[in-house]
């Protein structure tokens, strides 16, 4: 028994050490989800506004976010606004006679636009007083300030998104280190029994042999009397 019991320690293998390498490249990968929008300027420029490709004059700005999270943080930012859109046409959502302070001083018409990869993002915003109306730099120089500060706010709302998408990325990362760390403290608890039970059985072999001993001794002592 105590020579099988030795073999069965011996193949005992802690789970850990092999998982915890391929755990901390999760947690890099994890960390490089999603990134902290870094933005630069709103700038006014034509830009398709339909599928027609006509061209109106807009103001954009870039983010280098995967398409994915600009749009949900533009929606999250309507929401949180309290603006309520309607999608126009592929990646456009207009927000319809607005009382929007923060883009115009009056009420106007909404447009965002949202193009991009899986690396980078464009944002464009048209604003429109009524019918073909678009501002522009020239026509309202306030509200085209208005609208460039909001596309450049909206980086707060993108920093948010790829925050969340960190957090939940950690939750499962975390969620693996505490599954390979049971893994690894099961192992270790059945690995110290089953060397305790070692340790037992090495001690009744122990007092055994010192018995066979006496035994001996005392047959030789005998022996000797003769």
């Amino acid at each position: 028994m105590s020579i099988k019991m030795k073999i069965l320690v011996g193949r005992v293998r802690l789970p850990g050490l092999t998982k915890m390498k391929k755990l901390v490249f999760a947690l890099v990968c994890a960390l490089g989800i999603s990134t902290l929008a870094t933005a630069q300027t709103a700038n006014e420029a034509q830009v398709a506004f339909d599928k027609a490709g006509t061209l109106k004059t807009g103001f954009t700005i870039t983010y280098n976010n995967n398409v994915k999270d600009v749009n949900l943080a533009v929606a999250n930012r309507a929401s949180k606004d309290k603006l309520k859109g309607k999608g126009v046409s592929k990646g456009v959502t207009k927000f319809e006679a607005i009382n929007y302070p923060t883009v115009c001083a009056q009420q106007c018409d909404l447009y965002i636009k949202v193009d991009g990869t899986d690396k980078t993002s464009t944002v464009t915003a048209f604003v429109s007083k009524g019918y073909d109306n678009f501002v522009t730099s020239a026509n309202d120089a306030e509200t085209a300030n208005r609208t460039k500060a909001f596309l450049e706010s909206l980086a707060k709302d993108i920093d948010a998104v790829a925050l969340k998408n960190q957090i939940a990325a950690q939750e499962k990362v975390l969620a693996t280190a505490e599954k390979t760390y049971k893994k690894q403290a099961d192992a270790q608890a059945k690995a110290e029994k089953e060397l305790e039970n070692i340790k037992n059985e090495t001690k009744k072999l122990d007092a055994e042999r010192q018995n066979q001993k006496t035994v001996l001794d005392q047959l030789k002592e005998k022996l000797n009397n003769y």
